[in-house]
Protein backbone atom coordinates (compact mmCIF):
# COMPACT_ATOMS: atom_id res chain seq x y z
CA UNK A 1 0.00 0.00 0.00
CA UNK A 2 2.87 2.39 0.83
CA UNK A 3 4.66 1.57 -2.39
CA UNK A 4 1.51 2.25 -4.42
CA UNK A 5 1.15 5.63 -2.70
CA UNK A 6 4.77 6.52 -3.45
CA UNK A 7 4.37 5.56 -7.10
CA UNK A 8 1.21 7.67 -7.33
CA UNK A 9 3.04 10.66 -5.84
CA UNK A 10 5.89 10.11 -8.27
CA UNK A 11 3.56 10.02 -11.25
CA UNK A 12 1.97 13.28 -10.14
CA UNK A 13 5.37 14.90 -9.50
CA UNK A 14 6.80 13.89 -12.90
CA UNK A 15 3.94 13.46 -15.39
CA UNK A 16 6.22 14.10 -18.37
CA UNK A 17 8.28 10.95 -17.74
CA UNK A 18 6.96 7.54 -16.81
CA UNK A 19 8.89 6.09 -13.87
CA UNK A 20 10.78 2.90 -14.50
CA UNK A 21 8.91 1.27 -11.62
CA UNK A 22 5.61 1.75 -13.43
CA UNK A 23 6.98 0.20 -16.60
CA UNK A 24 8.72 -2.72 -14.81
CA UNK A 25 7.91 -2.71 -11.07
CA UNK A 26 10.12 -5.69 -10.28
CA UNK A 27 13.24 -3.99 -11.67
CA UNK A 28 13.14 -1.13 -9.15
CA UNK A 29 13.02 -3.39 -6.09
CA UNK A 30 15.14 -6.28 -7.33
CA UNK A 31 17.84 -7.20 -4.85
CA UNK A 32 21.40 -6.64 -6.11
CA UNK A 33 23.68 -8.43 -3.63
CA UNK A 34 26.66 -8.04 -5.99
CA UNK A 35 26.62 -4.62 -7.65
CA UNK A 36 28.12 -4.58 -11.14
CA UNK A 37 29.79 -1.88 -13.21
CA UNK A 38 28.17 -1.05 -16.54
CA UNK A 39 30.83 0.25 -18.97
CA UNK A 40 28.33 1.44 -21.59
CA UNK A 41 26.77 3.87 -19.11
CA UNK A 42 29.91 4.30 -16.95
CA UNK A 43 27.86 3.63 -13.84
CA UNK A 44 27.26 1.08 -11.12
CA UNK A 45 23.88 -0.56 -11.49
CA UNK A 46 22.74 0.45 -7.97
CA UNK A 47 23.80 4.10 -8.11
CA UNK A 48 20.22 5.45 -8.19
CA UNK A 49 19.18 3.82 -4.95
CA UNK A 50 22.52 4.64 -3.31
CA UNK A 51 22.34 8.33 -4.23
CA UNK A 52 18.68 8.56 -3.16
CA UNK A 53 19.69 7.35 0.30
CA UNK A 54 23.15 8.99 0.65
CA UNK A 55 22.71 12.46 -0.90
CA UNK A 56 20.86 15.44 0.52
CA UNK A 57 17.72 15.94 -1.54
CA UNK A 58 14.03 16.50 -1.05
CA UNK A 59 11.81 13.44 -0.61
CA UNK A 60 10.18 13.90 -4.01
CA UNK A 61 13.58 14.30 -5.69
CA UNK A 62 14.85 11.18 -3.91
CA UNK A 63 11.84 9.22 -5.17
CA UNK A 64 12.43 10.47 -8.70
CA UNK A 65 16.08 9.45 -8.46
CA UNK A 66 15.31 5.99 -7.11
CA UNK A 67 12.82 5.24 -9.88
CA UNK A 68 14.73 6.88 -12.73
CA UNK A 69 12.37 9.83 -13.24
CA UNK A 70 14.73 12.69 -12.43
CA UNK A 71 15.38 15.57 -14.83
CA UNK A 72 18.94 16.18 -15.97
CA UNK A 73 22.11 14.15 -15.75
CA UNK A 74 23.96 13.83 -12.41
CA UNK A 75 27.71 14.16 -12.00
CA UNK A 76 29.81 11.25 -13.23
CA UNK A 77 31.21 10.33 -9.80
CA UNK A 78 27.65 10.05 -8.40
CA UNK A 79 26.99 7.23 -10.86
CA UNK A 80 30.15 5.53 -9.56
CA UNK A 81 29.14 5.73 -5.85
CA UNK A 82 32.36 7.75 -5.55
CA UNK A 83 31.42 11.19 -4.24
CA UNK A 84 35.08 12.23 -3.77
CA UNK A 85 36.23 11.09 -7.24
CA UNK A 86 38.97 8.83 -5.87
CA UNK A 87 41.33 7.17 -8.35
CA UNK A 88 41.81 3.42 -8.56
CA UNK A 89 44.38 1.81 -6.24
CA UNK A 90 42.91 -1.52 -5.19
CA UNK A 91 40.68 -0.08 -2.48
CA UNK A 92 38.23 -2.04 -0.38
CA UNK A 93 34.87 -2.08 -2.16
CA UNK A 94 36.39 -1.23 -5.56
CA UNK A 95 34.70 -3.23 -8.31
CA UNK A 96 35.97 -1.42 -11.42
CA UNK A 97 37.32 1.86 -12.77
CA UNK A 98 36.25 4.08 -15.64
CA UNK A 99 38.42 5.23 -18.55
CA UNK A 100 39.91 8.05 -16.44
CA UNK A 101 40.78 5.80 -13.51
CA UNK A 102 37.95 6.83 -11.16
CA UNK A 103 36.83 4.03 -8.86
CA UNK A 104 33.41 2.41 -9.13
CA UNK A 105 32.51 1.48 -5.55
CA UNK A 106 29.94 -1.14 -4.61
CA UNK A 107 28.22 1.37 -2.30
CA UNK A 108 28.43 5.02 -1.33
CA UNK A 109 29.35 4.01 2.24
CA UNK A 110 32.50 2.24 1.05
CA UNK A 111 33.46 5.26 -1.05
CA UNK A 112 33.17 7.54 1.98
CA UNK A 113 35.25 5.17 4.13
CA UNK A 114 38.07 5.16 1.56
CA UNK A 115 37.96 8.98 1.34
CA UNK A 116 38.46 9.28 5.12
CA UNK A 117 41.33 6.78 5.05
CA UNK A 118 43.02 8.54 2.12
CA UNK A 119 42.83 11.94 3.84
CA UNK A 120 44.55 10.41 6.88
CA UNK A 121 47.40 9.17 4.70
CA UNK A 122 47.79 12.59 3.12
CA UNK A 123 47.82 14.34 6.48
CA UNK A 124 49.73 11.88 8.70
CA UNK A 125 51.93 9.84 6.35
CA UNK A 126 52.66 12.36 3.58
CA UNK A 127 52.68 15.53 5.70
CA UNK A 128 50.13 17.39 3.56
CA UNK A 129 48.41 19.41 6.27
CA UNK A 130 46.97 22.39 4.37
CA UNK A 131 44.10 22.49 1.92
CA UNK A 132 46.38 23.70 -0.85
CA UNK A 133 48.88 20.87 -0.30
CA UNK A 134 46.14 18.22 -0.29
CA UNK A 135 44.37 19.52 -3.41
CA UNK A 136 47.61 19.72 -5.38
CA UNK A 137 47.93 15.95 -4.96
CA UNK A 138 44.23 15.02 -4.80
CA UNK A 139 43.32 16.81 -8.04
CA UNK A 140 46.65 17.78 -9.67
CA UNK A 141 46.92 20.29 -12.48
CA UNK A 142 46.55 19.05 -16.03
CA UNK A 143 48.57 21.62 -17.95
CA UNK A 144 48.06 22.05 -21.68
CA UNK A 145 50.89 22.42 -24.19
CA UNK A 146 50.97 25.62 -26.25
CA UNK A 147 53.24 25.68 -29.34
CA UNK A 148 55.09 28.99 -29.66
CA UNK A 149 56.49 30.03 -33.07
CA UNK A 150 60.17 30.78 -33.43
CA UNK A 151 61.66 34.14 -34.49
CA UNK A 152 60.48 35.38 -37.91
CA UNK A 153 62.72 34.59 -40.85
CA UNK A 154 64.69 37.53 -42.27
CA UNK A 155 63.76 38.48 -45.85
CA UNK A 156 66.06 37.03 -48.48
CA UNK A 157 68.31 39.33 -50.48
CA UNK A 158 67.54 40.19 -54.09
CA UNK A 159 68.90 37.71 -56.68
CA UNK A 160 72.43 38.49 -57.76
CA UNK A 161 73.23 40.73 -54.79
CA UNK A 162 75.29 39.81 -51.73
CA UNK A 163 73.25 39.23 -48.56
CA UNK A 164 75.51 41.29 -46.27
CA UNK A 165 78.65 43.38 -46.04
CA UNK A 166 80.59 40.22 -45.34
CA UNK A 167 79.24 38.70 -48.54
CA UNK A 168 80.49 41.69 -50.50
CA UNK A 169 83.95 41.25 -49.01
CA UNK A 170 83.98 37.60 -50.07
CA UNK A 171 83.11 38.42 -53.72
CA UNK A 172 86.01 38.00 -56.23
CA UNK A 173 87.54 41.18 -57.74
CA UNK A 174 85.52 42.57 -60.64
CA UNK A 175 87.21 43.78 -63.79
CA UNK A 176 86.06 47.28 -64.62
CA UNK A 177 86.28 48.54 -68.21
CA UNK A 178 87.30 52.22 -68.53
CA UNK A 179 84.64 54.41 -70.02
CA UNK A 180 87.15 56.15 -72.35
CA UNK A 181 88.05 52.90 -74.16
CA UNK A 182 85.72 51.17 -76.61
CA UNK A 183 84.81 47.76 -75.01
CA UNK A 184 84.56 46.11 -78.47
CA UNK A 185 87.73 47.57 -79.97
CA UNK A 186 88.11 50.27 -82.65
CA UNK A 187 87.52 48.16 -85.77
CA UNK A 188 84.43 49.99 -87.06
CA UNK A 189 84.52 53.23 -85.13
CA UNK A 190 84.67 56.68 -86.68
CA UNK A 191 88.31 56.97 -85.63
CA UNK A 192 89.16 53.70 -87.39
CA UNK A 193 87.47 54.77 -90.62
CA UNK A 194 89.25 58.15 -90.49
CA UNK A 195 92.63 56.49 -90.06
CA UNK A 196 91.89 54.08 -92.91
CA UNK A 197 91.14 56.92 -95.30
CA UNK A 198 94.10 59.02 -94.17
CA UNK A 199 97.60 57.80 -93.95
CA UNK A 200 100.30 58.76 -91.59
CA UNK A 201 100.31 62.44 -90.94
CA UNK A 202 96.60 62.73 -91.68
CA UNK A 203 96.93 62.98 -95.51
CA UNK A 204 93.88 62.04 -97.51
CA UNK A 205 94.90 59.14 -99.72
CA UNK A 206 92.24 59.92 -102.34
CA UNK A 207 93.45 63.47 -102.96
CA UNK A 208 97.16 62.89 -102.35
CA UNK A 209 97.90 62.33 -106.11
CA UNK A 210 96.69 65.82 -107.06
CA UNK A 211 98.99 68.76 -106.34
CA UNK A 212 97.74 71.10 -103.68
CA UNK A 213 97.60 74.83 -104.12
CA UNK A 214 98.78 75.38 -100.61
CA UNK A 215 99.51 73.10 -97.70
CA UNK A 216 96.57 72.13 -95.57
CA UNK A 217 96.93 72.75 -91.87
CA UNK A 218 95.51 69.55 -90.31
CA UNK A 219 94.63 68.92 -86.67
CA UNK A 220 97.09 66.54 -85.05
CA UNK A 221 95.46 63.15 -84.39
CA UNK A 222 95.11 62.27 -80.74
CA UNK A 223 96.78 59.16 -79.51
CA UNK A 224 94.61 56.06 -78.92
CA UNK A 225 96.68 54.82 -76.00
CA UNK A 226 94.58 54.33 -72.91
CA UNK A 227 94.80 57.21 -70.48
CA UNK A 228 97.25 59.43 -72.47
CA UNK A 229 94.71 62.13 -73.26
CA UNK A 230 92.94 61.97 -69.84
CA UNK A 231 93.30 64.56 -67.15
CA UNK A 232 95.35 63.65 -64.05
CA UNK A 233 92.27 63.43 -61.80
CA UNK A 234 90.54 61.19 -64.33
CA UNK A 235 93.56 58.92 -64.50
CA UNK A 236 93.70 58.57 -60.72
CA UNK A 237 90.01 57.66 -60.60
CA UNK A 238 90.49 55.12 -63.36
CA UNK A 239 93.41 53.56 -61.53
CA UNK A 240 91.32 53.30 -58.36
CA UNK A 241 88.55 51.51 -60.27
CA UNK A 242 90.81 48.89 -61.81
CA UNK A 243 92.82 48.30 -58.60
CA UNK A 244 92.09 44.72 -57.29
CA UNK A 245 90.07 44.39 -54.09
CA UNK A 246 92.08 43.73 -50.92
CA UNK A 247 92.20 40.14 -49.70
CA UNK A 248 90.07 39.44 -46.61
CA UNK A 249 90.73 36.82 -43.96
CA UNK A 250 88.34 34.80 -41.78
CA UNK A 251 89.08 37.06 -38.83
CA UNK A 252 87.88 40.11 -40.81
CA UNK A 253 84.50 38.55 -41.65
CA UNK A 254 81.50 39.29 -39.39
CA UNK A 255 80.08 36.39 -37.35
CA UNK A 256 77.48 34.23 -39.04
CA UNK A 257 73.87 34.83 -38.00
CA UNK A 258 72.43 32.46 -35.42
CA UNK A 259 70.40 29.58 -36.90
CA UNK A 260 66.64 29.81 -36.69
CA UNK A 261 65.26 27.86 -33.74
CA UNK A 262 62.43 25.36 -34.33
CA UNK A 263 59.02 25.93 -32.70
CA UNK A 264 58.92 25.06 -29.01
CA UNK A 265 56.16 24.16 -26.54
CA UNK A 266 55.22 26.01 -23.36
CA UNK A 267 53.05 24.55 -20.61
CA UNK A 268 49.95 26.62 -19.91
CA UNK A 269 48.83 26.05 -16.30
CA UNK A 270 47.10 29.35 -15.59
CA UNK A 271 43.58 27.91 -15.65
CA UNK A 272 44.55 24.84 -13.62
CA UNK A 273 46.28 26.91 -10.96
CA UNK A 274 43.14 29.03 -10.58
CA UNK A 275 41.03 25.85 -10.29
CA UNK A 276 43.30 24.46 -7.55
CA UNK A 277 43.19 27.75 -5.65
CA UNK A 278 39.37 27.80 -5.78
CA UNK A 279 39.14 24.16 -4.73
CA UNK A 280 41.48 24.72 -1.76
CA UNK A 281 39.58 27.83 -0.63
CA UNK A 282 36.26 25.93 -0.66
CA UNK A 283 37.86 23.01 1.14
CA UNK A 284 39.11 25.22 4.00
CA UNK A 285 35.86 27.20 4.26
CA UNK A 286 34.42 27.01 7.79
CA UNK A 287 37.43 25.02 9.05
CA UNK A 288 40.42 27.38 9.06
CA UNK A 289 41.10 30.92 7.93
CA UNK A 290 42.83 30.13 4.62
CA UNK A 291 43.98 27.48 2.19
CA UNK A 292 47.57 27.56 3.52
CA UNK A 293 46.74 26.95 7.19
CA UNK A 294 46.91 23.62 9.00
CA UNK A 295 43.50 21.93 8.79
CA UNK A 296 44.05 19.98 12.04
CA UNK A 297 42.30 16.91 10.67
CA UNK A 298 44.03 14.46 13.04
CA UNK A 299 45.52 14.57 16.48
CA UNK A 300 49.15 13.87 17.32
CA UNK A 301 48.15 10.23 17.90
CA UNK A 302 46.63 10.06 14.39
CA UNK A 303 42.96 10.01 15.45
CA UNK A 304 40.39 12.01 13.44
CA UNK A 305 39.02 15.31 14.74
CA UNK A 306 35.75 17.07 14.04
CA UNK A 307 37.40 18.98 11.21
CA UNK A 308 37.70 15.79 9.13
CA UNK A 309 33.93 15.52 8.63
CA UNK A 310 33.72 19.22 7.66
CA UNK A 311 36.54 18.94 5.15
CA UNK A 312 35.04 15.81 3.59
CA UNK A 313 31.69 17.59 3.17
CA UNK A 314 33.39 20.58 1.53
CA UNK A 315 35.40 18.39 -0.84
CA UNK A 316 32.37 16.37 -1.93
CA UNK A 317 30.47 19.60 -2.64
CA UNK A 318 33.25 20.56 -5.06
CA UNK A 319 33.55 17.13 -6.72
CA UNK A 320 29.82 16.42 -7.26
CA UNK A 321 28.31 19.87 -6.78
CA UNK A 322 25.59 21.00 -6.39
CA UNK A 323 24.78 17.63 -4.79
CA UNK A 324 26.01 17.05 -1.22
CA UNK A 325 26.36 13.84 0.77
CA UNK A 326 24.28 13.46 3.89
CA UNK A 327 25.96 14.24 7.17
CA UNK A 328 25.19 10.73 8.42
CA UNK A 329 27.18 9.14 5.57
CA UNK A 330 30.32 11.14 6.43
CA UNK A 331 30.05 10.61 10.17
CA UNK A 332 29.70 6.86 9.71
CA UNK A 333 32.91 6.87 7.64
CA UNK A 334 34.79 8.89 10.30
CA UNK A 335 33.51 6.62 13.06
CA UNK A 336 34.64 3.52 11.17
CA UNK A 337 38.11 5.03 10.71
CA UNK A 338 38.37 5.84 14.41
CA UNK A 339 37.24 2.35 15.33
CA UNK A 340 39.84 0.82 13.01
CA UNK A 341 42.62 2.94 14.54
CA UNK A 342 41.60 2.32 18.16
CA UNK A 343 40.91 -1.40 17.84
CA UNK A 344 44.52 -2.61 18.36
CA UNK A 345 44.85 -0.51 21.54
CA UNK A 346 41.87 -2.15 23.21
CA UNK A 347 42.88 -5.01 25.54
CA UNK A 348 41.74 -8.33 24.16
CA UNK A 349 40.18 -6.67 21.15
CA UNK A 350 40.46 -8.00 17.65
CA UNK A 351 43.08 -6.35 15.51
CA UNK A 352 41.82 -3.97 12.84
CA UNK A 353 41.95 -5.33 9.31
CA UNK A 354 45.10 -4.25 7.57
CA UNK A 355 44.58 -2.16 4.45
CA UNK A 356 47.42 -2.43 1.90
CA UNK A 357 48.95 0.95 1.02
CA UNK A 358 48.31 2.20 -2.51
CA UNK A 359 51.16 2.40 -5.03
CA UNK A 360 53.22 5.56 -5.24
CA UNK A 361 51.28 6.92 -8.21
CA UNK A 362 47.85 6.07 -6.85
CA UNK A 363 45.36 8.41 -5.30
CA UNK A 364 43.43 11.29 -6.82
Amino acid sequence: MLIEALLTMLALAAPHKAPAALVAPSSAFAATPSPAYQPQTRAVDNWRLESALALEMAPVAAIRRAFGAEAGEPARCIKLNNYWCIKSAGWSGEIAADADGHVAFASAEEGAAVAALLLRRYYVDYGRRTARAIVERWAPAQCSLVVMPSAPRRPAAAPGLPASRGGMARMPPQRVAPMAIAPRGIQNTLRARWLASHGRGGVNLKTARRPLAKPVDLMPAPSIMAGVSELPARREKLAELIRPAPQTTIADLPPSPAPRLPPFGVSNCSGELARIATYAANMAQGVVGGANEDLALFTAAGLPTENLAKVMANMAAVEIGPARPRDALIRIAVAQLRQMLEAPAKPGGDAAPAVPPPPAHAGP
